[in-house]
């Protein structure tokens, strides 16, 4: 559960790491102004992206002393040397977060055993046959273990948050696992998200029921934050490819990154997080890659630490949130 630290990417505004630390490549920002004496008086030079010699050798640094939480401007929280092979970033940037795929669901039964394997699940092949799939035994037994493994564990998750895609197979999940897990002296929030969802495909199984019908059957979760159609109009007016999905899958990491709970869980899928971590682990290790890129078995839960860089304000949803809880 607790895999070795990788830092995943500084291009996008935040990074990734794999449970301790190890480097990413990258150009070096040394962005605090530096003030000189020019003439008798003061400039402040601005940010600017540069390498610092040392000895024949060039090593790039970035550094910066940290001035309140999320300022209104990019700024950098992190410290980073690739020569030293690890980075350092303030605590209260950086939250834990627990991704879970769901559990077996009957399509995914149906995709293994059925020649045309997931293309079986297009509608124009399999119908509406697998709508918004549920759970099958042998998926709530892999609930049922995974719970166990949290409940044993030394150091428990002790989440404050619960996202979840909204469809049936996640809710489901993360009912049967951390939804029961005593986490702390207060039950974690649960909601539900769009930004989390699978992606968009002619895939019925990947359309959810009717709002109103997982309201009634799942009154613990928040659905405010999802499109508030009755019927899944997200999925009937629009369809992703591999890039659609991927910029959908960063703009959830920013609404994270915002959210004041420093541990969280999110419930999820396996096509929406292997386009996510796609964008992630380079320059880094090829192993500590594989591991980060790797598709995730049903049920498997996998633990990064998300580090942001600078302020998401322009991310719909985060407005107000200016501080990440520190334990």
């Amino acid at each position: 559960m607790r895999a070795n630290c990788i830092l995943a990417s500084l291009i996008l505004g935040f990074s990734t790491v794999v449970g301790f630390t190890d480097v990413n490549s990258g150009t070096a920002v040394v962005p605090p102004p530096d003030t000189q004496t020019e003439n008798s008086g003061t400039v402040s030079t601005p940010p600017t992206k540069r390498k610092l010699q040392r000895g024949a050798s060039f090593v790039p640094i970035s550094r910066i002393p940290s001035v309140g939480s999320f300022p209104g401007q990019d700024s950098w929280a992190y410290s980073h040397n690739e020569d030293f092979g690890f980075s350092i970033f303030l605590e209260r940037r950086c939250k834990w977060v627990y991704f879970i795929r769901h559990a077996e669901a009957h399509h995914n039964i149906a995709e293994r055993v059925h020649e045309l394997g997931t293309l079986y699940l297009q509608e124009e092949h399999s119908g509406w046959k697998f709508h918004d799939a549920g759970l099958t035994p042998k998926g709530e037994e892999q609930c049922a273990n995974l719970r166990r493994e949290l409940e044993n564990l030394s150091h428990p998750l002790d989440c404050e948050l619960v996202v979840v895609s909204p469809l049936t197979r996640t809710l489901q999940t993360a009912r049967l696992t951390v939804g029961s897990v005593r986490m702390g002296e207060q039950r974690p929030a649960f909601i539900a998200t769009d930004l989390c969802r699978e992606r968009i495909t002619n895939c019925p199984a990947d359309s959810r029921r009717n709002l109103s019908v997982l309201k009634a059957e799942f009154p613990e979760v928040d659905f405010g934050l999802c499109i508030q159609t009755e019927q899944d109009e997200m999925w009937h007016e629009h369809k992703e490819d591999n890039q659609l999905c991927k910029e959908r899958g960063l703009r959830f990491l920013q609404w994270l990154a915002k959210r004041p709970e420093s541990r969280i869980a999110v419930v999820t899928h396996s096509g929406f997080l292997k386009r996510l971590f796609a964008q992630f682990g380079m320059g880094i290790a090829e192993e500590d890659k594989e591991e980060i890129r790797r598709r995730p078995a049903n049920c498997e839960m996998r633990g990064l630490v998300l580090c942001a860089h600078r302020h998401f304000s322009d991310v719909p949803g985060t407005e107000g949130y200016t501080e990440t809880k520190v334990y």
